[in-house]
């Protein structure tokens, strides 16, 4: 069966392997006549990703350019409401032995591809053959494969650049390309998703509507509540999958609430997506977060027998504010439109700079309950009677600077409010700032470097500044070692493997106790080629260095 009924109320398309056979043995045809069978080195593994990236995107547009048909998009808008409504207010809590929680948020991202992708599309509307359903599940099954492999080659692509030498591409028995990961990867993989999906959670994020809605009214001169309505109205009237005219948003709100036309356009173009603002399928796959997504323009223009209509679903509409409140607008992220707006513009960065406090007062909290001595947002240290100013370039303020007597460290530590991330090719920004300086900026790995070259070389100045803070004239830190370590609040993949040590927020209680014991394993790979132990220790994604298994008859398996 295609449609599972979910919670009694939510339809799930789940596709059909059938796709599968047709482009995995067109593309691996095409791999071998192109590089052969390898093995393959890590440079040429990053060429045939994205050779096949490029061909799953071109089969992925051309069927949706030739799917003309108007109740194929209908359906997967309708769909897309289904699966939003699912997550939103279910948290994507399936109850269902049929779909997984991996396959459903897959799902997710791969409706929103459709339905972006169709504002390219010249839809028409016409009467359904007799076979309208069949063809339409082929469609999603080839659809729902040809994405998937999208998002997998974006993340193959994405930690090659953040893990040494991880991919493998191989052929099958039946000449049927295979993508792996080498060494113990996977392994790891599979550990930390439990501890992933634990920080997930947890995650500091900003959860007030209201004080976007008194923004959008001081700004645009909007109750939002008028906008809700409006929108509730044009349903009533048109049903949601049959779309409207766009210009109905800002002139009825101008007739039935008097907001100038060119305010009102402004605010609704803010939030509207169509062909001319649209990323490519590519921009899509590879930068999550830019604005440009239906994600946060929940009204989508098709055109439809030659005319523009508007699409807005109200769970799409509900989606975007979320995200527009939790995962844009504290980062300084709005749509240009809503930018372009002064008041709105200065609000925006208002919360930037306030979002940057979360974590630290989180942070605070947590030290304060454990009695450490620590200091915060240091620009200088007491030395005596005088000052020492560290507030200066290729060093700057300090987050916090911590005495841990249990393990004789002094942490100067660093927090990093990062956007939540949920696979590698978002994670792989994380990795560029805390690793690749940017612009005159430098890295956060470089900027930690010089503040704890600087703390350790001037300990007796800590020392000092940490008596008198604490009128503690005994302190001695002669053998404290200086560490740098980050708090972040939400996991991302760079932190079990950094420079640095970088610890989520609900760590930090243990590392200040001095019982954070990183996890080991040994894992045994054993296969037709080899048979060995691999000892996992922190940093986790690093190339193995590995031991031969004596063989108790005498013989040993190399590695």
């Amino acid at each position: 069966m295609a449609i599972h009924q979910i919670r009694d109320k939510y339809k799930i398309y789940k596709a059909e392997k059938s796709a599968e056979v047709r482009f995995r043995k067109e593309l691996s045809r095409l791999l071998i006549d192109q590089y052969g069978k390898g093995p393959f080195i890590q440079e040429q593994i990053q060429t045939i990703i994205t050779y096949c990236l490029n061909y799953y995107i071109d089969h992925f547009k051309n069927i949706c350019i030739e799917e003309q048909h108007f109740y194929f998009y209908q359906f997967v808008f309708m769909l897309h409401e289904d699966a939003v409504e699912l997550a939103v207010l279910h948290k994507s809590k399936l109850n269902s032995n049929n779909i997984s929680g991996e396959y459903f948020s897959i799902y997710r991202r791969i409706l929103k591809f459709i339905l972006e992708t169709a504002c390219d599309v010249n839809i028409v509307i016409k009467k359904p053959g007799p076979n309208a359903l069949k063809e339409i599940y082929q469609t999603l099954d080839e659809l729902i494969f040809l994405g998937d492999m999208i998002l997998a080659c974006v993340s193959s692509y994405a930690e090659q650049s953040m893990i040494e030498d991880v991919c493998e591409i191989q052929f099958d028995k039946n000449d049927l390309y295979v993508f792996s990961r080498r060494h113990h990867y996977n392994f790891v993989f599979d550990q930390i998703i439990n501890e992933w999906t634990t920080n997930v959670e947890k995650v500091v994020v900003d959860t007030n509507f209201d004080d976007l809605f008194q923004a959008v009214h001081r700004c645009f001169g909007i109750h939002y509540q008028d906008v809700g309505h409006l929108i509730a109205d044009i349903h009533t009237q048109h049903h949601f999958t049959n779309g409207f005219n766009w210009d109905a948003l800002p002139s009825n709100l101008g007739r039935l609430f008097s907001i100038p036309y060119s305010i009102a356009e402004q605010f609704f173009k803010g939030l509207t997506l169509d062909k001319h603002n649209k990323m490519s399928l590519l921009d899509l796959a590879c930068r999550p977060y830019n604005m440009n997504r239906y994600l946060y323009r929940p009204i989508i223009i098709w055109n439809v027998n030659g005319k523009d209509f508007a699409f807005c679903g109200k769970n799409a509409w509900t989606e975007a504010i979320i995200q527009l409140i939790s995962n844009a607008i504290p980062w300084g992220k709005a749509s240009v439109e809503w930018m372009n707006n002064d008041c709105f513009k200065r609000y925006v960065h208002t919360k930037e700079n306030d979002h940057d406090k979360w974590l630290d007062d989180a942070a605070e909290k947590i030290l304060e309950k454990e009695n450490c001595f620590f200091d915060r947002n240091i620009k200088k240290l007491k030395n005596g009677i005088d000052s020492v100013n560290i507030d200066v370039k290729d060093l700057g303020e300090i987050d916090f600077v911590i005495i841990v007597p249990e393990i004789k460290k002094i942490l100067v530590t660093d927090c990093k409010h990062l956007l939540t991330r949920y696979d590698a090719v978002n994670m792989k920004n994380d990795f560029n700032a805390f690793t690749k300086p940017s612009g005159k900026k430098k890295s956060y790995n470089q900027t930690m470097n010089n503040k704890t070259t600087w703390f350790e070389a001037n300990k007796s100045v800590v020392q000092s500044h940490f008596r008198l803070k604490y009128d503690q004239p005994d302190l001695n830190l002669d053998e404290y070692r200086v560490e740098g370590i980050f708090i972040i609040n939400t996991p991302t993949l760079y932190m079990y493997s950094s420079k640095y040590r970088i610890y989520t927020i609900d760590q930090l209680q243990r590392v200040i106790r001095g019982n954070f014991a990183g996890k080991k394993y040994l894992v045994h790979i054993d296969n037709e080629s080899e048979s060995r132990i691999i000892n996992v220790t922190y940093p986790y994604f690093k190339k193995p260095v590995t031991r031969n298994i004596v063989d108790p008859f005498g013989s040993s398996a190399k590695n």
